[in-house]
């Protein structure tokens, strides 16, 4: 009799650290990655520009429900372990054999809402097949910088019992600078962007990154998954000021016959990209030349392509077109291709929002695509 009320006493203790001790806030967006980055061009030879990132809220939600339904049985299995260390040695390997068999515990990601502040994620927790009362909490899951390449990961309660709080994990951004983290809530497809320096290269070499993943792998690493309609779960958005600060890294261009572009510039009107450029022979400024490029994008890499170019000069110069159209189309290419250089897959590209993307600004290039970092 004294076994049978130690064992009731015990099974209710057990049912309300189970209730209140799990923790379902590890998903592969928000798991720790220690990353180590790299580049291979020197600083010297490279520069930045700014650009968001932007992530589906169809890629994020496989990977909370992939995690949960991993971390749940193992929470329950964690405060099990932890409460039957507390009795005495002779009852506990009884206790682990009622527990482990009475106990199937499952949990189900009922909805992901991208808030102003943060996601809200709704969990149903049960204790066993078809149980017929579930635990029901819905968590906001807010994000902030916490240097120039780390964000951190809180949880609050909503509604229902407190999974968790406060901070909860770090992520580790193995691209560029990071600037700033926050839901997009009115957005169209996207849940979350992250604002990065992204560095490009001067001289058209390449940049390239490599990281050393320790623990769950790289936090971006479940974006590389099509689970977006049509396989869009990643967007890039590089406002026209970036776009612009382009235009000092070209340098010149040797046209021939003692012609040169200089003082190359970019910029976005109406919905079309135009690289100016004065044209010098011999030293003397002798008229301008203006380019006008459509985005595009081929093989998962953008492409920039010269529809036309106007020449203002004396009248008097030979100007080889198709040699100046190809050396402003290479140009441009290799900085903006090699800034996503194996980590990003572009599908489509063009200036201004889509309807995956409608609050993208009206003279940014926009990227759609999928990430591949990781």
């Amino acid at each position: 009799m004294k076994e049978l009320r130690f064992l009731r006493g015990a099974w209710a203790l057990l049912l309300a650290v189970l209730l209140v001790g799990i923790s379902v806030l590890s998903p592969a967006l928000v798991s720790k990655a220690a990353q180590r980055v790299s580049h291979t061009a020197t600083p010297t030879s490279s520069t930045s520009i700014a650009a968001t990132i932007y992530v589906a809220l169809s890629s994020i939600e496989p990977q909370f429900q992939a995690h949960i339904e991993q971390e749940v049985p193992q929470s329950f299995s964690n405060a099990i372990s932890k409460l039957i260390s507390k009795l005495p040695p002779q009852d506990q390997s009884w206790a682990l054999e009622m527990a482990t068999t009475l106990i199937q515990p499952s949990g189900t990601l009922q909805s992901l809402v991208t808030e102003k502040n943060g996601l809200a994620m709704t969990v149903q927790v049960s204790l066993y097949p078809g149980d017929p009362k579930p635990t029901t909490s819905t968590m906001l899951i807010s994000f902030s910088v916490l240097d120039s390449s780390t964000i951190q990961v809180s949880s609050s309660s909503l509604s229902g019992p407190t999974l968790s709080s406060g901070p909860v994990e770090t992520i580790t951004i193995p691209l560029g600078t990071l600037n700033a983290v926050t839901t997009t809530p009115a957005c169209g497809d996207s849940a979350l962007a992250f604002n990065l320096q992204i560095p490009v290269s001067l001289h058209g070499q390449s940049t390239t990154a490599t990281a050393n993943t320790v623990g769950h792998g790289n936090p971006l690493a479940a974006y590389k998954r099509a689970d977006a309609p049509g396989g869009v779960n990643t967007f890039v958005e590089i406002p026209a000021a970036s776009l612009a600060s382009l235009g000092s890294t070209f340098g010149s261009f040797d046209m021939g016959s003692g012609l040169t572009a200089q003082n190359i510039s970019i910029g976005v009107q109406s919905g079309v990209i135009h690289i100016l450029s004065d044209i010098y022979w011999n030293g003397l400024n002798v008229g301008t030349a203006d380019s006008t490029l459509t985005p595009g994008a081929s093989n998962g890499t953008l492409v920039m392509k010269v529809t036309s170019t106007t020449f203002n000069l004396f009248g008097i110069f030979p100007i080889n077109e198709n040699s100046y159209d190809q050396q402003i189309e290479q140009t441009i290419n290799s900085k903006l291709g090699n800034a996503f250089a194996g980590q990003f897959t572009i599908s489509q590209a063009q200036i201004g929002p889509n309807s995956h993307l409608p609050c993208a600004k009206s003279d940014s290039l926009v990227l759609t695509g999928s990430s591949s970092i990781g």
